[in-house]
C-alpha cells in the first residue's frame, strides 16, 4: 500500500514538473531589468520593433592613461553593458561626431581621479559630460547651508569633427527558447510570486506597472501599459530646495572640471522612465512629479536639455517597455541633444548635425 502511494506520488510529481516545464517554455526568454525582478513576461513586455547595436564599438571603454576628445562619465545609462554592448549614447555621439569618445563608469569616484590623473593635468579632454539618471540625482548631488552656488565661465573649445564610425547593426530580440530549456523552477516561482501580487492586492517587487491613456507608445504586446522602477517614486519626497541645492553641486562639479581653462563641463541627467512617460499616466497624481524643470533655470550650468523633442509619442520605444533604460531609439536621441549642445557652446561647428 505504501509503495502505491510512493509510486503516485512520484507520478503525480513528474506530471506537475512536466507541466511546469512546458508552461515555463511559453515564456519568452528575458531580456529586460523589469520583467526580471517584476516576475511579468517578455510575451507581454517584449519590444517587437528592431533595434540596433555599434559592432565594433564607436565609443573606447575609458583608461585614465589616454587621452579622449570627449569623455563621458555616467552610471547605467551610459556606462558599457556585458548584455547590451554598443547600445548607449555615446556609441551614436563618436559615430556621429567622428571624434575620439570614451566611456567610464561612475562608480568610486571616477570623476576625481580623472581630474587627479596625470593625463588630465598634461592633456586634457576637450569636454566630460557627467550623466546621472534623475532618480539618483538628489542623493547624491547634496548641497550643505553655506555651500557655494557658482557661476563659472566656459572656457572656449573647439574640436573638429572626424569621420563617422561604421553605422549601426540591427538587432531582433530573441522570441524562443532552446530546445534544452524547459524552465520548470522559473514558472513555479513566477505562479507563486504572481499569485502573492493578487492576494495582497498590491506590488510585491520593485517593478511597478502603471496604466496608460493611450497605446501605441511602445511596440510591445501591452503597449497600454508602464513598467517602471519603484524608486522612480522616490523624488515624490524631494523638496524643491533639494533640487536647487543638486544644482548647486552640479556648479560646483562644473567648475572643478572646468579649473583648468581647457576642458568643457556638461551635465546630463537622464529622466526617469516615469517624468517622461508622465503626462501619458492614467493616475494623474503622478504626471508632474519631476522638477527637472528647475535646472534649466541656472543659465551657468550647462545641462543637456531633454525638455524638447524627447516625447514618446513622436518615438516609438523611447524607453524599453521591459527595462528601465532607453532603447537605442532614446540614447540615438540622447547623443544628438549632446551634440546639439556642443554646437550652441561652439565645440562642434553649426553644419555637423545637419550633415549627419
Amino acid at each position: 500500500m505504501h509503495r502505491r502511494y510512493a509510486l503516485l506520488l512520484i507520478l503525480l510529481s513528474g506530471i506537475l514538473a512536466g507541466a511546469l516545464a512546458l508552461y515555463g517554455r511559453s515564456f519568452e526568454p528575458l531580456t529586460g531589468d523589469l520583467t526580471r525582478i517584476g516576475w511579468r513576461t517578455e510575451n507581454d513586455f517584449g519590444w517587437r520593433a528592431p533595434k540596433e547595436h555599434f559592432e565594433p564599438l564607436a565609443a573606447a571603454l575609458g583608461s585614465l592613461d589616454q587621452h579622449y576628445d570627449v569623455v563621458a562619465i555616467g552610471d547605467s545609462f551610459t556606462g558599457e553593458s556585458p548584455w547590451h554592448p554598443g547600445t548607449t549614447w555615446p556609441h551614436y555621439l563618436a559615430h556621429d561626431t567622428g571624434l575620439k569618445v570614451a566611456i567610464f563608469d561612475s562608480d568610486d569616484d571616477l570623476l576625481g581621479r580623472l581630474l587627479a590623473s596625470r593625463r588630465f593635468q598634461t592633456d586634457p579632454p576637450a569636454v566630460v559630460i557627467d550623466e546621472i539618471v534623475e532618480r539618483n540625482f538628489v542623493p547624491n548631488h547634496r548641497s550643505a547651508p553655506g555651500d557655494a552656488c557658482p557661476t563659472p565661465p566656459d572656457p572656449k573649445v573647439a574640436l573638429a569633427p572626424g569621420a563617422p564610425t561604421a553605422p549601426p547593426v540591427p538587432v531582433v530580440r530573441e522570441t524562443a527558447r532552446p530546445w534544452t530549456d524547459w524552465p520548470a523552477s522559473y514558472a513555479a516561482a513566477y505562479l507563486t510570486q504572481n499569485l502573492k501580487r493578487w492576494v495582497l492586492g498590491h506590488e510585491t517587487t520593485n517593478s511597478v506597472e502603471l496604466d496608460l491613456t493611450r497605446g501605441g507608445l511602445f511596440s510591445s504586446r501591452a503597449d497600454r501599459q508602464l513598467l517602471v522602477y519603484g524608486e522612480d517614486f522616490n523624488k515624490l519626497s524631494w523638496t524643491e530646495a533639494d533640487w536647487r541645492g543638486a544644482a548647486c553641486d552640479l556648479l560646483r562639479l562644473q567648475a572643478r572640471v572646468e579649473a583648468n581653462g581647457k576642458t568643457l563641463f556638461l551635465a546630463l541627467v537622464a529622466p526617469d522612465k516615469l517624468t517622461t512617460y508622465g503626462p501619458f499616466l492614467a493616475a494623474e497624481k503622478f504626471r508632474q512629479i519631476s522638477r527637472l524643470d528647475v535646472l534649466a533655470e541656472y543659465s551657468a550650468l550647462n545641462l543637456v536639455r531633454f525638455d524638447r523633442g524627447f516625447d514618446p509619442a513622436e518615438h516609438v520605444d523611447l524607453y524599453l517597455p521591459n527595462d528601465t533604460h532607453w532603447s537605442t531609439v532614446g540614447h540615438r536621441l540622447a547623443a544628438r541633444f549632446v551634440e546639439r549642445e556642443l554646437v550652441g557652446k561652439g565645440v562642434l561647428p553649426a553644419g555637423v548635425m545637419a550633415e549627419r
